[in-house]
């Protein structure tokens, strides 16, 4: 009956909300909010609920990308990439440190380094500076001259790791977007149904009071009344499990605004109209090559080819300059002495148990890896395009027969209930067309909740407003 096919029509609803897919390039999706909890800064606090909280799409959308915990979580991930990107890239410009050193010996030891200088005023041995408590204390700086590549491609490894956590926070705000759209429509789809199975309810109850005095005045068969009152039963259950499905949806849409699910949403209606189009089918195409997962697919392919020459880097020599000022002061002493040096080193690698021809080869493997693993992003996008199409194109098929099907099964049931009235029709015709109906009306609010979120869906993928 009616009651059933609008309870398939609810969970079958409700199972794809829940199921809304998180982006792949993830380890959670960020849209996931933490249970019966609302971020205030850093802390956890339950939010008391203060009566229903109307919203309208636009401003359940603004608010879960505002307040969504899992976002605000990756735009501190991407702003860390960013400064470590920057951290890596100042390394070029050597580093300079202070340092002092304490140090006691068993004998009298030279305070500072001989040199010959020193015995131009020393008569001898005696006579240098010797202290067994001696103090050194200065600044040492080192800067690279020439790294063979290693320092310039590493940086720009880090710096594509930046661009990389950049692009997954763009696609997951649109991935966030997508579930607060798909949510919010969820709650308006079980509004519309609730009201069709409110409707079937009132008139349930109509033919059963009708059937009362038909049934006393012998002019109906008490069993009509058990039929529908049977019915009228059904139907006020599957009312509650449709009620239940709204709270869950709109617990998970709450969450997703990083509010305390246990509030009470109120939506707006559902919409009668499909999406138009902003954008054509070739734009959309071309639009998908650049979403965030094929960006972070061309970054990794890009890393690693900055990888094999960093590796590659490990057979060249490295020159290094380096140099300190120290002061060296001893008790025996009056006042320090100072020394400096300057010194540029260059380091030739000649053997290191061909591990650097081992690295080189794993370097080489792991960019033809990434090199594959773009191309399957690519083939994979363009492929969750089409099929985001071709639900877009059957929701409006849906959308279209579902309209028909509700003006056909209006104006049956209007006629089955005249002719039922004059005694021309039996209960069961009555009962199917009001079925067919009330099936009618659900499936019209499931063909408009569905091409919300198909239209959405193809946002979702090509990143853009594609659809409004």
């Amino acid at each position: 009956m009616a009651t059933r096919i609008i309870a398939l029509t609810a969970a079958a609803l409700t199972a794809l909300i829940l199921a809304v897919p998180a982006p792949a390039q993830q380890e959670k999706p960020p849209g996931a909010a933490p249970e019966g909890a609302t971020v205030q800064g850093t802390d956890l606090v339950p939010a008391e609920p203060a009566g229903p909280l109307h919203l309208s799409l636009d401003e359940a959308v603004a608010q879960a990308l505002e307040a969504n915990p899992g976002l605000r979580a990756l735009a501190h991930r991407s702003a860390a990439a960013e400064r470590s990107a920057r951290a890596a890239a100042r390394t070029r410009w050597g580093q300079l440190d202070a340092f002092f050193n304490y140090t006691r010996y068993n004998d009298d030891w030279i305070v500072r380094p001989m040199s010959q200088q020193m015995f131009e005023e020393a008569s001898g041995f005696a006579d240098l500076p010797w202290d067994r408590n001696q103090r050194h204390y200065g600044l040492t700086f080192q800067i690279p001259l020439y790294m063979g590549g290693e320092l310039t491609h590493g940086i720009q490894v880090r710096q594509l790791e930046a661009d990389k956590t950049a692009a997954l926070l763009r696609g997951s705000h649109w991935q966030v977007r997508f579930n607060a759209v798909s949510l919010y429509a969820g709650i308006q789809t079980l509004d519309a149904m609730g009201d069709a199975l409110d409707e079937l309810i009132r008139s349930l109850e109509t033919t059963r009071q009708r059937l009362n005095l038909m049934v006393e005045t012998g002019k109906r068969p008490e069993l009509d009344r058990l039929k529908v009152i049977e019915e009228l039963e059904d139907a006020r259950a599957q009312r509650a499990s449709i009620r239940a499905d709204r709270v869950k949806v709109a617990a998970l849409l709450l969450a997703l605004m990083g509010r305390d699910p246990s509030g009470e949403v109120v939506t707006d209606p559902l919409p009668d109209r499909i999406p138009e189009a902003m954008m054509t089918r070739q734009e959309l195409r071309a639009a998908v090559q650049e979403s965030s997962a094929i960006l972070q697919a061309r970054f990794t392919a890009e890393q690693s080819e900055h990888g094999v020459r960093v590796a590659a880097s490990s057979f060249i020599p490295k020159v290094v300059a380096r140099g300190n000022l120290t002061q060296n002061a001893a008790p025996s002493l009056d006042d320090p002495l100072d020394t400096w040096q300057v010194s540029v080193g260059v380091v030739v690698p000649i053997f290191h148990g061909t591990s650097r021809f081992e690295e080189l080869a794993a370097a080489k493997e792991q960019r033809s890896a990434a090199q594959e693993k773009l191309v399957q992003t690519q083939m994979e996008a363009g492929a969750r395009l089409e099929e985001a199409l071709a639900r877009f194109d059957s929701a409006r098929a849906e959308l279209r027969a579902a309209r028909a099907r509700v003006t056909a099964g209006t104006e049956a049931a209007r006629i089955e209930q005249i002719r039922y009235d004059t005694g021309a029709g039996t209960i069961e015709d009555l009962l199917r067309a009001q079925s067919r109906q009330q099936s009618a009306r659900a499936s019209l609010a499931r063909a408009l909740g569905t091409v919300v979120t198909a239209a959405q869906r193809i946002n979702s993928i090509v990143e853009k407003e594609a659809l409004r």
